[in-house]
């Protein structure tokens, strides 16, 4: 397997990952504390990190399978921090910004997205009340600026629009322009992967530290996230 994938790939993996949170929140819900869920999403990808890499040589054609099981707990953890904080959680609409801001495409000032009424001051009552999700007014935000429109503008374009429907339509643009970066950390990873496995013992200790270290990094990402929608009143 080569280490370089593609930004479709990331594309493609996001529309698999499904919005069903239920899982998450059932999850969640068997521990008391934030730290203590992050703790077990970490313990489990690091078993799997270093059974993946276990054996030198097998390892290759064990790559895709970890990247896949890694890929799926980063968004089962991140939604069940949303869950642990109070938050809203809307599934892929959360699961777009927190890459985003994991990946360093999307700055942390992208979150300064207030609700209607706490809004009015930094002129997003329009934006707020045309998208449905905390989300979707950040995936707005972030690729009206980058378009260099006015984000109250793009908001009273398409005010009306069912959610479901909107927020379809703002993901995948918004997921797309942030994939690059996303893909890039990944090649990283299968490149390290790739190299460290072939060496006994060192192969699992690389695997099961550096799926620990992409899901702290993408849990913090998740946490910065739902403490600003909390705030945004979501």
């Amino acid at each position: 397997m080569g280490s370089a994938i593609g930004a479709h790939v990331v594309v493609d993996a996001f529309d698999k990952l499904g919005a069903d949170t239920s899982m998450a929140r059932r999850g969640v819900s068997e521990y008391s504390t934030l730290a203590g869920w992050r703790a077990s999403q970490t313990a489990q990808v690091a078993a799997a990190g270093a059974a993946a890499m276990a054996v030198p040589g097998a390892h290759l054609l064990a790559l895709t399978a970890d990247v896949g099981f890694l890929l799926h707990k980063m968004s089962i953890c991140a939604w069940g921090i949303g869950f642990k904080l109070g938050a809203t959680v809307d599934g892929k609409d959360d699961l777009a910004v927190i890459l985003g801001l994991w990946s360093g495409a999307l700055e942390p000032d992208a979150l300064s997205v207030g609700s209607a009424a706490a809004g009015a001051a930094a002129g997003w009552i329009v934006l707020n009340a045309a998208y449905p999700t905390y989300g979707t007014a950040v995936m707005a935000k972030a690729l009206a600026a980058g378009a260099g429109a006015g984000a109250s503008a793009v908001g009273a374009k398409i005010a009306g629009k069912k959610s479901g429907k909107l927020a379809a339509k703002l993901s995948k643009p918004f997921l797309q322009k942030i994939a690059q970066k996303v893909a890039v950390k990944f090649s990283a990873l299968l490149g390290s992967k790739a190299a460290t496995g072939a060496v006994p013992l060192l192969g699992a200790l690389a695997g099961a530290g550096l799926n620990s270290y992409f899901i702290a990094k993408f849990a913090d990402a998740a946490e910065s996230y739902y403490r600003a929608k909390i705030r945004a009143g979501g």
